[in-house]
């Protein structure tokens, strides 16, 4: 949600702050991604599954930065990053619909 509150910053401070707390949770959630694919890979394929799993991002970055840098020369800054917000909640929903209940 803060990714898309940046496309509406109006002040050089507000950009800072919605920055550095983008920032903070990315680097958050980072780290907890990596150490699912180090338990979830088999010990002798964690290289194999460490290179998938970058191979994945990598892609999926190449293609989210082309489309939103489409949308933004297209539509300008605030639609993209709404539409970035937009897709990360409806990501978001996703998962929550597959996690199994208790």
């Amino acid at each position: 949600m803060t990714w898309s509150a940046v496309g509406l910053a109006e002040t050089v401070p507000a950009l800072f702050v919605l920055s550095a707390v983008y920032g903070t949770s990315h680097g958050l959630v980072e780290g907890a991604e990596r150490a699912l694919v180090a338990e979830l890979a088999a010990r002798e394929g964690r290289g194999r599954a460490f290179g998938a799993y970058n191979l994945a991002v990598g892609l999926a970055a190449l293609a989210a930065s082309t489309t939103f840098g489409a949308v933004w020369d297209r539509f300008g800054s605030a639609a993209a990053f709404g539409g970035s917000g937009a897709f990360a909640l409806l990501a978001a929903a996703a998962l929550l619909a597959r996690v199994p209940r208790r």
